[in-house]
């Protein structure tokens, strides 16, 4: 189980179904998601889409994908216009993605890739409907059986919002800084409701040491978070690094399946990496495990040292990661909206 942000045309993504942002009639129009995929599909899905002849605010519907070959199906939905925020907008969001998500799960999916829903157009503000996103594909994730597992994609850019090439030797994300002129950059960090006025002090010295350990002391920002872990002999465990996950998850009282939701990897990843020990993982994999296990700063070290590796404030991701460990923020989708829009690799399966 996963949830990754990607940046690609929709109707290449290699999935099982993707979905459409459309309208109650389900009509074609605009520019953006929906123009793209009726122009990918053909006609067929024009008629399709008329035979079943509406859709309400915060449902979905489901089609073939006619003339789209990378995918099965097509899920149909109709997100909220934002008006100020008090008028239901959220609760219709959410539905959206809640009604996209068991209509794929119907239909036996186990891969889905969804736009950022409502945020053109219909104006969503962009950081609040890509929070909505995350928290209601987690929390599916969340409440899916153990025998079952789905991948979903993000994706952030429709064709009409970027004009996509080539994506780079099969890699899922793109490299901002190689592909897009500035001018697009700085769309993606609307995204996350930053601005371009924004500092990064990647070369300040500052940047580079260590961030103290905050207090939850009650009633502060840091009061609902996970508690330090307990004093145990984790160190004098002679366990690889996969057992060392099983070991902390037990500790912790950590199912598997919150584990693998937390730390953003799915079940046959972890597999691989526990029956092969003698094949390196990748670090941001590594990291994504002390996240979804709740680990500490020395917690997080001595596993990566298990994995032949460790935190160095020499490198711009591991720092940002040491930084939300040590203020015990463990939302690996506020640290891989971080690292996404700084151009970094993320954080688990992608």
């Amino acid at each position: 189980m996963a949830l990754t942000i990607v940046r690609d045309d929709i109707t290449r993504m290699q999935v099982d179904a993707i979905v459409n942002s459309t309208n109650e009639r389900l009509c074609p129009g605009g520019t953006g998601v929906d123009a793209s995929i009726h122009a990918a599909a053909g006609p067929a899905l024009a008629e399709a889409l008329q035979a079943i002849g509406g859709c309400a605010e915060g449902s979905a519907v489901l089609t073939d994908a006619f003339g789209i070959s990378s995918c099965r199906y097509i899920i149909h939905t109709v997100g909220p216009r934002y008006r100020d925020g008090r008028h239901g907008e959220g609760a219709l969001l959410r539905s959206c993605y809640d009604s996209i998500l068991h209509l794929a799960r119907e239909k036996g999916c186990r891969s889905l890739a969804i736009p950022s829903i409502s945020s053109g157009a219909y104006g969503f503000p962009k950081d609040e409907a890509y929070h909505i996103a995350t928290g209601c594909i987690r929390r599916f994730l969340y409440e899916l059986p153990d025998d079952e597992d789905m991948m979903v994609y993000l994706v952030l850019f429709d064709q009409e919002s970027v004009d996509i090439g080539r994506r780079l030797d099969g890699e899922i994300r793109e490299n901002i800084a190689e592909t897009y002129p500035n001018a697009k950059k700085e769309k993606l960090r609307g995204l996350f409701g930053r601005t371009s006025n924004r500092v990064y002090p990647e070369e300040d010295a500052a940047a580079m040491a260590p961030m103290p350990m905050p207090t939850a002391a009650a009633g502060s920002a840091f009061s609902g978070m996970a508690e330090p872990a307990e004093e145990s002999d984790y160190a004098a465990q002679d366990l690889s690094f996969a057992e060392m996950c099983d070991w902390w998850c037990e500790q912790k009282a950590i199912s598997k399946k919150h584990f693998y939701a937390d730390a953003n990897i799915n079940k046959a990843m972890f597999w691989n990496m526990k029956h092969h020990p003698e094949q390196m993982p990748k670090k941001t994999n590594v990291l994504a495990c002390a996240v979804g296990l709740k680990l500490d700063y020395d917690q997080t070290q001595d596993l990566l040292m298990r994995a032949g590796m460790t935190l160095s404030r020499f490198y711009e991701l591991d720092r940002i990661v040491e930084r939300y460990i040590r203020s015990r923020s463990y939302d690996i989708d506020t640290i891989n909206g971080e690292l996404f829009e700084r151009d970094l690799a993320l954080l688990g399966t992608f």
